[in-house]
């Protein structure tokens, strides 16, 4: 099994601490491309090109994981706007799609996220 690991990238460290577990574990991980250090014209290339690399990732893994178990922006289980791009893509492209945690449920976009289906999931059982 592939998993894409994704998440906000202000988490990247936590990101990467749960992808090195699911690797120890067996498991394939892909890992959302880091923009920050990249040479792009700008930052609305960099945000295309992530965009599109996140894309490419999601189509070729069987499941997505969010890594949301961090508050952010005064919220429990913070999930972003790029996440939630990434989420959808996931979504239609009929991935299992996982969280480390229940998402606040002030986000603008709550609705979406519960028609989404998405397994709030403990690492240490479901890997």
């Amino acid at each position: 099994m592939t998993t894409c690991v994704i998440g906000s990238l202000r988490n990247l460290g936590r990101i990467e601490d749960i992808a090195n577990e699911l690797r120890q574990k067996g498991q394939k991980v892909l890992m959302p491309m880091d923009t920050s250090g990249a040479h792009f014209a700008d930052r609305v290339q960099a945000k295309s090109e992530f965009m599109k690399g996140m894309y490419e990732q999601i189509k070729s893994c069987d499941a997505v994981l969010v890594v949301n178990d961090a508050p952010r922006a005064g919220m429990e289980g913070y999930i972003g706007p790029n996440t939630f791009l990434q989420l959808g893509m996931a979504m239609a492209l009929g991935k299992r799609l996982y969280a480390l945690s229940k998402w606040d449920q002030n986000l603008p976009y709550n609705e979406e996220l519960e028609a989404m289906d998405i397994n709030v999931i403990d690492l240490q059982q479901r890997f």
